[in-house]
């Protein structure tokens, strides 16, 4: 899976320069997340977790992407169409955070894509999503850092 695709044609090059560089960042914090930003137009009837999940377990491997790469994957689906937004983390990265705080983090995205500036919306969804991770991280290396004292 590529890191970032625009199957819609709705970024533009510096667009992608911007979330390319965002997820730069993340990378420097977090590693292990591997994160996929794609851009889709799909029937509105489609289920973008299910869809989702169907490219997280059947899409073929990118250069030098491993099964481990793939567990810790978060794929970010946008359909262009109708400007629903997916979330759909591997198993490996699954267990941070809840359904209901992604679906936080995906409603910081109706503002910027209601305003017309898609990249905007991604670029919050990263920075959100990087906080999130931040509070997570502080939450479980907590509950490490207990038991490993006891």
């Amino acid at each position: 899976m590529l890191p970032i695709l625009d199957a819609a044609g709705i970024l533009k090059d510096n667009d992608i320069r911007k979330i390319d560089a965002s997820l730069a960042s993340i990378r420097r914090r977090f590693p292990q997340l591997q994160w996929k930003i794609w851009t889709v137009c799909l029937p509105p009837d489609t289920s973008l977790p299910l869809f989702g999940f169907w490219l997280l377990n059947a899409c073929p491997f990118h250069e030098k992407e491993t099964v481990e790469d793939r567990a810790w994957a978060i794929l970010l689906l946008v359909n262009a169409d109708n400007g629903q937004v997916a979330v759909v983390p591997g198993y490996a990265a699954e267990p941070f955070l809840s359904d209901s705080e992604w679906k936080a983090i995906l409603k910081t995205m109706s503002e910027p894509w209601n305003a017309g500036l898609p990249a905007e919306a991604i670029l919050t969804f990263l920075k959100e999503s990087r906080l999130q991770f931040h509070k997570a991280w502080k939450r479980y290396g907590a509950r490490r850092t207990s038991k490993l004292k006891q």
